[in-house]
């Protein structure tokens, strides 16, 4: 399933270690959502303790990755519809808000440090490449917010947007739409550099929607980049009143 980290420089406790391990195997889809968890199994695939393991997954329940099944053990969290919808209206709250501060009141050298990230992209089929185009997009959305001064909310979006990531991974491989995701950064980029806070509002909300578009047909079509049939994706729920 997975290298042993003993193979790669590690940093902190074992507890911190095993934890980055397994929610990076979960956020790119390499443990599937719904995929039983197992301590054992962990611990002989990743090479990390028993203790460490057991410790991470608790944490990674905290934070809704990893599901506990009564009398069953742990599972990957499933994606549902109702899961990915309330995600995406989370991000809907918070991202406009942050933009428009930042338009408003970020420092001018913060908003054109921007100018890298905002040019960032990813090679379509390669997977590696994902991870770090992911990671950017990240660091690019977060970095807008941290330009507001409220850190606060810098915190809350960097946290929905890692929940987030394993929703933009599977989307990724669907079809190459990395000249689009790219021209939708320049256009926020932009606006934010003329202080242009309505624009740049309307302009992340149609990057949000559009986001989510994506994220669905990844999701419906099936999976991609090699992941294996993931039998934790639940899209056929009824959705409650508020969605009609």
């Amino acid at each position: 399933m997975t290298v042993p980290p003993g193979n790669a420089p590690q940093r902190g406790s074992a507890t911190e270690n095993a934890y980055e391990h397994i929610k990076h195997l979960i956020l790119t889809s390499e443990l599937a959502p719904g995929e039983e968890l197992r301590e054992v199994a962990l611990t002989e695939s990743t090479g990390f303790g028993r203790s460490p393991v057991r410790e991470a997954l608790r944490r990674l329940v905290q934070e809704g990755f990893v599901e506990v099944r009564p009398r069953q053990g742990y599972r990957v969290s499933v994606i549902t519809l109702a899961s990915v919808q309330d995600l995406f209206e989370m991000r809907l709250v918070l991202e406009p808000v942050a933009v428009e501060f930042a338009a408003q009141r970020a420092p001018k050298e913060e908003l054109e440090a921007l100018h890298a990230l905002a040019h960032k992209t990813y090679v379509h089929g390669d997977t590696r490449s994902y991870e770090q185009f992911l990671q950017d997009n990240r660091e690019f959305h977060v970095r807008i917010a941290k330009a507001t001064g409220n850190e606060r909310l810098a915190r809350a979006l960097q946290g929905l947007l890692e929940e987030m990531q394993r929703l933009f991974f599977i989307s990724l491989g669907n079809r190459d739409r990395a000249s689009e995701m790219v021209h939708e950064h320049h256009g926020l980029h932009d606006a934010l550099l003329a202080r242009d806070a309505a624009r740049a509002r309307e302009i992340v909300v149609e990057q949000i929607e559009a986001s989510r578009a994506r994220v669905l047909e990844g999701l419906i079509e099936g999976t991609n980049r090699g992941v294996r049939p993931a039998t934790g994706i639940v899209l056929a729920e009824k959705t409650s009143q508020r969605r009609k």
